[in-house]
């Protein structure tokens, strides 16, 4: 009969200190797991105010102000359609 009550006292710790591992290594995940999805949002808006820079900047209109303000007045622009590769088949 002792022997039985040591075997499930000795079974009642073990099973607190299994939970309480359990429950602190659920927290710790948690606790990534906000921290990256927080980063996550962060990268997000980056990637976004990114985009609008990019559209801004490679517009038409800005490139031809750019190119007026930083490049020399003899400068030409080429049509496209005028290239030719010399590497097509």
């Amino acid at each position: 009969m002792r022997i039985k009550i040591i075997t499930v006292f000795c079974l009642i710790i073990f099973g607190t200190f299994l939970t309480m591992l359990v429950k602190s290594k659920t927290l710790d995940l948690e606790k990534e797991i906000m921290m990256l999805s927080k980063e996550q949002i962060e990268l997000n808006e980056k990637i976004k105010h990114e985009k609008l820079e990019h559209g801004y900047l490679s517009s038409p209109e800005k490139i031809k102000k750019l190119a007026d303000q930083h490049l020399s007045k003899d400068y030409l622009q080429l049509d496209k359609s005028k290239i030719i590769y010399l590497n097509e088949k």
